[in-house]
């Protein structure tokens, strides 16, 4: 275990600068928390999650694959070395669901080749972001115990941090940080995550609403109440950690030039399941947002759930920024009182 003085971050980061694309929380001039390259003038420790979760540094919003020029193929995709500091444990498990997800039938080679070369660096937490995390109920947080390199536990000034992985403990071998006993430092986490997992409180409302799809009583009535509110912007899929949709687009130039394109994509489009013929198989809000929570809640593969409850990490970012409301704690909430009566 080793020690980090808080005071020597920056520099830190910038030292790490040198061999990885660095990014960390730092805030806008708007004061808003984003998730971008390293700098020292918007670097901030003082942070909650951030909007955008992290998982667009494996799954880029839009990614150009491969291009053709002048008649020849080209792959686009870079394999850059990235280091993530200081993501939430959430948005971790987000991350490994998603790799999960892309290796499972065939290694999808434009994610594994940026997964394969990025550094994981957990902040624990020390009690809930925002009234809407729920990650103690999904089993996501508020710390991990797998998938990073490093996870940092706040001690004040300083941070605890706890290797995980070989690449992790080589990262650590440098001047900014200082040997701590393990015995003292494993009583300090001990502390450090009993505290945390009282702080955030449960939903119980998710096992529930869980059991209630699973025993197969119909809650058409929600998802038409639901379906009449929601706008289909389509911010739930983009601000959630474990959505993988993504459309392909080819952008042509010329004749003989232009651009493969794989971009983020949404269950609650309207065309998102539209077939070649003209017939949608869900041709309702209702049904598009029905199809939307089964699959975190009831239709998910045990394999990309990393142990947890279900394919939902229980962020709560759909909650936070839903213009009309209907995050995934608003959807169990409504299952679970209406139909569970």
């Amino acid at each position: 275990m080793k020690l980090l003085a808080k005071k020597d971050v920056p520099e830190l980061l910038q030292a790490w600068s040198q061999r990885y694309e660095v990014l960390s929380p730092g805030t806008t001039e708007q004061a808003d928390c984003i998730f971008g390259a390293f700098s020292r003038d918007s670097f901030t420790l003082s942070y909650r999650k951030p909007p955008m979760p992290p998982k667009a540094a494996l799954l880029p919003p839009s990614q150009v694959i491969f291009t053709i020029e002048n008649g020849r193929y080209a792959d686009a995709a870079s394999a850059g070395r990235t280091l993530l500091f200081g993501i939430r444990a959430c948005d971790a498990m987000g991350i490994l669901q998603a790799k999960s997800f892309f290796q499972r039938d065939g290694s999808d080679s434009y994610v594994s080749r940026r997964s394969d070369e990025s550094v994981i660096i957990v902040n624990a937490c020390s009690g809930p972001q925002n009234e809407t995390c729920f990650c103690t109920t999904m089993h996501s947080g508020p710390y991990a115990d797998r998938g990073f390199d490093l996870q940092l536990y706040d001690m004040g000034e300083t941070f605890l941090v706890e290797e995980g992985s070989a690449r992790g403990a080589e990262l650590t071998g440098s001047q900014f940080f200082f040997a701590i006993g393990d015995a003292e430092a494993a009583g300090r986490i001990r502390t450090f995550r009993q505290k945390a997992q009282k702080a955030i409180p449960s939903v119980p409302e998710v096992a529930r609403a869980m059991n209630i799809l699973k025993a197969g009583p119909s809650c058409d009535s929600v998802w038409e109440r639901l379906g009449k509110k929601c706008i289909m912007c389509g911010g739930c899929a983009y601000v959630c950690p474990t959505c993988t949709c993504f459309t392909v687009a080819d952008r042509v130039h010329t004749a003989m030039n232009g651009q493969r394109i794989r971009s983020w994509d949404a269950c609650l489009f309207s065309g998102f399941t539209r077939e070649a013929s003209g017939h949608n198989p869900r041709p309702t809000q209702a049904s598009r947002l029905k199809r939307r929570h089964e699959h975190k809640l009831l239709y998910y593969n045990k394999i990309d759930t990393q142990a947890m409850v279900c394919g939902c990490v229980g962020c709560g970012r759909c909650s936070d920024y839903c213009p009309v409301h209907i995050g995934t704690l608003e959807v169990v909430k409504s299952i679970a009182e209406q139909v569970g009566q």
